[in-house]
């Protein structure tokens, strides 16, 4: 893998590839974005970087060649001096002070084959405080052969001291259109209307998209939140029935990805509706509301319509914000809480 295969980021490898061409690489990178983003796959390449042999031809490129040993080692994950540390769960202080201590008890050890030994730290959002605070001094004044690589979500969720000391890197967006152009041209065998609905539910992210079409009919995924986001959004809902509902199809067994999917369907559909209060005169010629979610609209008698002309008449714009305003505060409690279980029984007792 090279740095063509990242998509966007395009200042972020361009800083990256000058300090690889000049040699001089700082002892801490952070990468920071959603899952599924390519902050693991940025943290790989840098990786492979540092310990390539093609001295000549980094350089002149500023990426690993991608065929010395090294190189291959390095992409087959066995090189000896290229150490990755991560939580054992998707779960917040999931990554122990243990870990860390094994990072710091080998430390010093020269590398075995290189002249770089490289640590990366994988999801450090999920790294207690005490685990951060201890690896604190060795990220500031790391030996002079060792790179920390760190990924994380957001820099919001480690501490202050930790990312003040490192480089950092936010990777960029990823849209709706890039998602699909991406996969259509990377991925083929999928079919038009799955590509579609993975994007659209992705949030940005090309890896969880691709997680929805590698796990499921993205189509049957979005026709399964449908009777769920309608219920959720219908008045005085029946939470109790919602809950069952969600756990006869698995909803019980949700990771953090698919929970994001599932809050993400239902912020379009709450955004559908404040878009057809604002457009309201639109509405008798819909190809000209850019809805997201109950993109089946039309006036002659879409399988949306009726739905979306309810939802218009109980919500109010206040309404509309506040409701908005839970579910992207659920969305970000999904860094902190033990599972998405807990988080998914605390968004239907909120509503």
């Amino acid at each position: 893998m090279k740095f063509c295969d990242i998509i966007k980021n395009e200042k972020n490898i361009q800083i990256i590839k000058g300090m690889i061409k000049s040699g001089k690489l700082p002892g801490a990178f952070i990468f920071e974005g959603a899952p599924g983003s390519g902050k693991s796959s940025m943290a790989d390449i840098l990786a492979m970087a540092a310990v390539c042999q093609d001295y000549a031809y980094k350089s002149e490129y500023g990426e690993p060649c991608g065929v010395c040993e090294a190189c291959r080692k390095a992409g087959a994950k066995i090189h000896p001096d290229i150490i990755t540390a991560e939580s054992e769960s998707d779960s917040a202080l999931s990554f122990h002070i243990d870990k860390v201590r094994e990072i710091i008890d080998g430390l010093y050890l020269s590398p075995n084959e290189s002249d770089k030994k490289i640590y990366i730290i994988k999801n450090m959002q999920n790294m207690t405080p005490q685990g951060q605070n201890a690896l604190l001094k060795s990220i500031e004044e790391p030996p002079h052969f060792v790179i920390f690589i760190i990924t994380v979500n957001s820099c919001d969720l480690i501490l202050e001291t930790v990312k003040s000391r490192a480089v950092r890197f936010t990777m960029d967006y990823i849209s709706e259109t890039e998602i699909r152009n991406y996969i259509e041209k990377n991925n083929p065998g999928f079919g038009d209307n799955e590509i579609a609905y993975a994007a659209k539910f992705a949030n940005g992210s090309i890896g969880a998209a691709l997680d929805m079409l590698q796990n499921r009919s993205a189509s049957q995924s979005g026709s399964s939140y449908g009777d769920l986001i309608y219920g959720i959004l219908s008045e005085n809902p029946d939470k109790l029935s919602l809950y069952q509902n969600m756990a006869s199809k698995g909803f019980e067994r949700l990771n953090k990805t698919e929970l994001l999917n599932f809050y993400s369907a239902l912020q379009n559909a709450v955004r559908d509706i404040l878009i057809a209060k604002i457009f309201t005169r639109d509405l008798d010629n819909p190809g000209n509301v850019p809805f997201l979610y109950f993109n089946n609209y039309n006036k002659s008698g879409g399988k949306d319509t009726e739905k979306i002309n309810k939802l218009l008449n109980l919500y109010s714009a206040k309404k509309i914000i506040d409701l908005s305003g839970k579910i992207h505060k659920f969305k970000s409690d999904l860094d902190y809480n033990i599972n998405a279980r807990l988080n998914l029984i605390s968004f239907l007792s909120d509503i």
